[in-house]
């Protein structure tokens, strides 16, 4: 009996490396940058972008996902000379690597065609496998995990989010919201920010995103979600208002429906199946609920795969169907609700011809219509379908969503380098 029982154990213990890998923050990485002031308080200021954005991971609990058996090969690149495509600041012109790198921030961008490696540029210390903060990313692969449960009719897009999260039937904002009003962000919710931040403070204690949870009362990212109020200024469903609870409710569906953690969930619909070369590295609180929102750190070649089964109808290159052709159609035609509610919000005084649908945003600019992950410190994935382009730009800005960054990226670098690479 006894060596049945370590038989079992062993067989238990190896199943559970077989899956997502749990680990606590980086105490050596925390003592040697609290020596020049960096801290878990205040790791994600800007002003420490350049450091922090490599190895955010490190001032968190994460969980390591897995890839699988099979990997995009991305193959040799073609090569794509960035000096001689010319990109404009207000101050004039300048040559594009210039403009990424020194205007931008940016520290590294991977340039694909018809799912294969045109050329890749990597500065600040980064190569190929070196791993990035995608911010807000994230909330896309959250979506698209969830995608991978609509088609298997395991989510209604069109049912109360309430029906698979009971406990926000007392919610004064959520209870009336379907799954899709929350993944296109017009729920109608009410945030109402902290201090000195784009997010209530509350939210982010519960994931422990700088270090200990100040509000023990609030267990799980749940427990904030039936605090948020809702708006009175416009109807449910009207306004695109981004707000990343939103997102962080996704999350929490994927796991209830699934009954797994949404990175196991993550790891066994995506990470093992889409063609992905590296492990990620998914932010977490201690109690392994992850940031769904914007705690992904991955490679930019992965990131660029991912969009790259967008433009390949749904499909890795290795032929499986990761999500329907159905659901990146939809991206693509948009629908008169998500239109309307992107003229309300703030981001349609930058792109009048745009919409955001399902996490991920569709833009047509100077007659490129393409799909865009978008990150608040300069991560941005494009998607051309009708040219097969996909590119990954990782920038560590020091200013959240600036002006002059947002615009100068949207409407000058993103289609000046599709007119390029085309």
């Amino acid at each position: 009996m006894k060596k049945l029982m370590t038989v079992l154990s062993v067989l238990l213990t190896t199943s559970f490396a077989q899956a997502t890998t749990f680990h606590t923050p980086d105490q050596a990485f925390l003592e040697a940058v609290g020596k020049v002031g960096i801290t878990q308080a205040n790791w994600d200021h800007g002003k420490n972008a350049k450091l922090v954005m490599q190895n955010a991971y490190r001032f968190t609990h994460y969980v390591e996902l897995e890839q699988g058996s099979f990997i995009h090969d991305l193959g040799e690149a073609k090569g794509f000379n960035l000096s001689n495509v010319q990109g404009y600041d207000l101050d004039g012109a300048l040559p594009m690597d210039e403009l990424l790198r020194d205007r931008l921030n940016t520290e590294a961008l991977v340039i694909l065609k018809n799912g294969k490696l045109i050329d890749e540029y990597y500065w600040s210390g980064m190569d190929k496998d070196s791993t990035h903060l995608q911010m807000s990313v994230t909330k896309s692969f959250t979506s698209i995990t969830l995608q991978t449960l609509v088609a298997e009719g395991k989510v209604n897009m069109n049912s109360l989010i309430t029906d698979y999260l009971p406990e926000l039937k007392a919610s004064p904002s959520f209870a009336k919201a379907t799954v899709q009003e929350v993944a296109d962000m017009r729920s109608g919710i009410k945030i109402i920010f902290s201090p000195g931040r784009n997010w209530d403070e509350r939210m982010s204690n519960v994931q422990e995103w700088n270090g200990k949870n100040l509000y023990p009362e609030l267990r799980s990212i749940i427990d904030y979600a039936k605090l948020v109020d809702v708006r009175t200024d416009y109807a449910k469903g009207e306004m695109y208002d981004y707000q990343d609870i939103n997102t962080e409710m996704l999350g929490m569906i994927i796991a209830r429906v699934t009954d797994k953690p949404l990175t196991e969930a993550m790891e066994n619909r995506l990470w093992k199946k889409v063609g992905f070369g590296n492990k990620a590295k998914f932010m977490s609180n201690s109690t392994g609920e992850a940031v769904g929102s914007g705690g992904l750190n991955v490679t930019p070649r992965d990131i660029a795969i991912m969009m790259d089964v967008l433009v390949n109808d749904g499909k890795n290159r290795n032929g499986d169907q990761i999500v329907p052709k159905s659901f990146v159609d939809s991206l693509l035609a948009g629908n008169d609700k998500v239109r309307t509610a992107w003229t309300n919000g703030s981001e349609s005084k930058m792109a009048t011809n745009g919409w955001y649908k399902d996490q991920i945003r569709t833009f047509d600019i100077r007659g490129h219509k393409f799909l865009a992950f978008v990150g608040i410190h300069g991560q941005v994935t494009i998607g051309e379908p009708s040219t097969g382009i996909v590119f990954h730009l990782n920038a560590a800005q020091d200013e959240m969503q600036a002006k002059r960054t947002v615009a100068l990226t949207f409407l000058g670098v993103v289609p000046t380098l599709l007119e390029a690479i085309n």
